[in-house]
């Protein structure tokens, strides 16, 4: 019998426009726009370990609310654009990549090396996210961690501006309060004196090195001097082989 069920059925279908799924980047950037993580997992075909790195994410992400992962097949043309960006032509896969809420990357590595704890550890705090986008983006960053009742915060924020003004653009000043507990790692990372009763300025060049710290009042001089300095170590908000490093403290610059 002649089912003419099916055969509506199937000129619906026909006549469906094809809907490409967004490539990597076009996700990456949703999910930036809503504030989100990312964990992106790139694959290629024939790859092997790729459902136990979804699990590791998948344990990774009920650790941090709001996540999302994202998969990148490597040889889908659409997804060429971010696979030449971060060069992943001939890595080993799968890899994974974590991207902050801000859509910038903050690390990654072959997903057999990694754990759901170090994949969390990875995701950086809002202020981290500004450092490492001004970083990224080729500027110096002067990253002062203060707190409310300190009465030269006001002064050493006009310093930094100054500073920033006569590098003609090429450095950005961060704020960080000393008691947002969400950035108590990242200040940690920087060495930052906690105890400290005057606002602390670290100084991060443009190729993500510490190159100064200072506590209170700055003078204008020193700090474009210390975003300016190459640093003989690879130092920076990563830290140095696992441990944080940097300079120590200088009282106002002296």
């Amino acid at each position: 019998m002649f089912n003419y069920r099916k055969i509506v059925v199937l000129l619906i279908t026909i006549c469906l426009p094809v809907v490409a799924l967004a490539s990597t980047s076009e996700q990456l950037e949703s999910a930036a726009d809503a504030g989100n993580a990312s964990f992106v997992l790139v694959t290629a075909p024939g790859a092997t370990g790729v459902d136990q790195a979804r699990q590791m994410i998948q344990n990774a992400m009920d650790q941090t609310p709001g996540s999302v992962m994202i998969e990148s097949n490597r040889a889908d043309v659409a997804n060429s654009s971010f696979t030449q960006k971060y060069k992943l032509t001939a890595v080993p896969v799968p890899l994974v990549l974590v991207f902050a809420s801000n859509g910038v990357m903050a690390g990654g590595n072959v997903a057999s090396k990694l754990t759901a704890q170090q994949l969390v550890a990875l995701v950086p705090s809002p202020k981290k996210a500004e450092v490492l986008k001004a970083i990224q983006s080729g500027q110096a960053v002067y990253v002062t961690a203060s707190r409310s009742e300190m009465t030269s915060t006001t002064d050493v924020a006009k310093g930094c501006a100054a500073a920033c003004t006569q590098m003609q653009g090429k450095c950005v000043a961060i704020d960080v309060n000393m008691d947002d507990q969400v950035e108590k790692g990242f200040l940690s990372q920087l060495k930052v004196d906690m105890q400290s009763t005057d606002p602390v300025t670290i100084v991060i060049n443009a190729k993500g090195q510490v190159t100064g710290s200072y506590t209170g009042i700055v003078e204008v001089e020193s700090l474009i001097t210390s975003a300016t300095k190459v640093a003989a170590s690879g130092c920076g908000p990563k830290g140095c082989g696992g441990k944080p490093c940097g300079p120590a403290p200088k009282k106002g610059g002296k």
